[in-house]
């Protein structure tokens, strides 16, 4: 039996819509705890307990409460995908005292505990209402604007970015948090990556802004919990094999199950907007009180037309045009060729963005011609969408920069740079994603590359890292490359991705074209790329 952590979660989380104490064991089958720990246990709490640990850890924690001078609350048990990895957790009001009380719970379950931990967690709560220790999250009652959450693996940033534009176009003041940071009516107020509850909240806490767009990736949900009690539109986007292995999340069920807390926590009279065309996605529609307003492209979906049939609303792009489904009558709201951020519909997930930003808009209460010109004046260019699919014309090269970090988002890059290329040039790309990505997933992106690639730069991310040493993840793509017969179209490793991009500019000629999986040296590429006189696409 061995304690993992203890967490303190302030807002709505993988186990429960409020904010938890979480406290991680890892457990051998039939593990008990020692007659000594029970004996510690009666002793100190007066309560006599089962040998389970997992059976005493309820009847512990809610004696610790009361000994402190608190309500017991609701304990919650959920075994995690990690063999042996078990989450418990509790309902919290103050901070510091409720961790002592965990603690405290732990030390009885493992034989240390004694009276001494009652008594500092009743001295942590005086502490605690002495200064207000309590949970940091933006309750319904305290937030004055509408929010939107948008969560999901790809395409994220895009969305928000998209959603906050519509918005600004109809005049509001519009906030928004994202990867790229902290803005206020496009001033950037916070540099850096604000997917969690930080950017979220200093967004909701604005003085100014008349709606907040927020931006919400795994990460923040699984550390933190989310930065509010609820949201009135929530957009659950796609979920792919992505960033597993964290918090005892091994499993893209599970990761489903954690991004669904973002559509799980939109208030009933809001919409939660659902991607119909990932079946994981469209689960989630189960534990999500709100209105259910589906998207997709896949006209044969047999869930998107039973919601149509049954008088469900939706976004959907088909027939060249995206449209809104109501009551079984379309109205399209605008053609592909007029949303400059699909590329005329050849960018499908692209596409897929502008429908979901559609969705959310609808649930804004926007008018079909609003969000038409939201769609229609919105370019993936350096000035509205910096990193995600930016094409260049570089002496007759094509060059694509995109924020491509995972096996989907390659695909997506080389695929959209094919569609985009004429006639039948070579096509290269620059492999290589931040280090905390599964040995799995580095030697997919290697696949997938083999088969869509016909020239391989490697390059190292030594700022994305992430616990990997310098090489090696680079290693597992070559070899992965190398598994699938494509050792020959291996031009060499690179020790960034500026390296790596001007060794493609040697390596491409006239009518080829260059897909840069860049997360790292954007900045650095772009000034690179305006150096050599290229020009953004038109």
């Amino acid at each position: 039996m061995e304690l993992t952590e203890i967490r303190d979660l302030d807002g709505p989380n993988l186990f429960a819509p409020h904010p938890v104490i979480k406290l991680g064991l890892t457990l051998a089958p039939g593990e008990r705890m020692s007659d000594d720990a029970l004996r510690a246990a009666h002793r100190a709490l007066s309560v006599e307990l089962p040998s389970s640990p997992l059976d005493a850890l309820p009847t512990v924690i809610g004696a610790l409460h009361e000994a402190v001078g608190l309500t017991p609350p609701e304990v919650g048990l959920r075994w995690l995908d990690t063999p042996g990895h078990v989450a418990v957790s509790f309902e919290w009001l103050w901070r510091e005292s409720s961790l002592a009380i965990a603690q405290s719970a732990w030390d009885f379950l493992s034989g240390a505990g004694t009276a001494t931990g009652i008594t500092v967690a009743r001295d942590a709560l005086e502490r605690d209402r002495a200064s207000g220790n309590q949970p940091i999250w933006v309750r319904d009652d305290q937030r004055r604007v509408p929010a939107v959450g948008i969560t999901g693996t790809n395409g994220k940033t895009t969305t928000t970015r998209l959603l906050a534009h519509m918005l600004r176009e109809t005049g509001k003041h519009v906030g928004w948090s994202s990867s790229s940071g902290v803005y206020i009516d496009g001033e950037q107020v916070i540099e850096g990556d604000y997917t969690g509850p930080t950017g979220a909240r200093r967004v909701l806490e604005d003085p100014t802004i008349e709606v907040a767009v927020l931006e919400t990736a795994r990460g923040g949900i699984l550390l933190r919990g989310l930065a509010y009690e609820s949201n009135d539109v929530g957009v659950f986007l796609n979920v792919s094999a992505d960033h597993l292995d964290m918090q005892g999340v091994e499993t893209i069920d599970t990761l489903a199950e954690v991004k669904g807390v973002v559509v799980r926590v939109t208030r009933p009279s809001g919409v939660a907007v659902l991607n119909a065309d990932d079946p994981l996605v469209l689960a989630q529609r189960q534990r999500v009180a709100a209105e259910h307003l589906l998207f997709g492209v896949r006209p044969d979906n047999h869930e998107l037309q039973t919601h149509i049939s049954s008088g469900g609303r939706a976004i959907v792009g088909d027939g060249g045009a995206i449209a809104l489904v109501s009551d079984g009558n379309a109205t399209t709201i605008a053609a592909l060729a007029d949303v400059p951020l699909t590329f005329g519909g050849a960018a499908a997930h692209m596409v897929e963005n502008a429908l979901a930003a559609a969705g959310a808009a609808v649930g804004l209460g926007l008018s079909i011609e609003e969000i038409a010109h939201g769609l229609q004046t919105f370019r993936s260019d350096l000035r509205s969408n910096a990193g995600r699919l930016n094409v260049f014309r570089l002496d007759g090269r094509l060059v694509v920069v995109d924020y491509a970090h995972n096996e989907s988002g390659l695909e997506a890059l080389l695929s959209f740079t094919r569609r985009l290329m004429a006639g039948h040039g070579k096509l290269a790309v620059i492999l290589g994603t931040a280090g905390d990505r599964q040995d799995g997933v580095l030697s997919g992106l290697g696949v997938i590359a083999v088969r869509g690639a016909d020239v391989i730069l490697i390059k190292e991310n030594p700022k994305y890292l992430r616990g990997r040493p310098l090489g090696e993840q680079t290693d597992i793509i070559r070899a992965a490359i190398e598994a699938r017969g494509g050792r020959d179209r291996i031009a060499g490793t690179y020790p960034g991705e500026l390296d790596a991009f001007v060794a493609s500019l040697e390596l491409t000629d006239d009518g080829d074209a260059i897909a840069v999986m860049c997360v790292e040296d954007q900045l650095a590429v772009y000034r690179e790329l305006r150096h050599r006189g290229a020009e953004e696409w038109g």
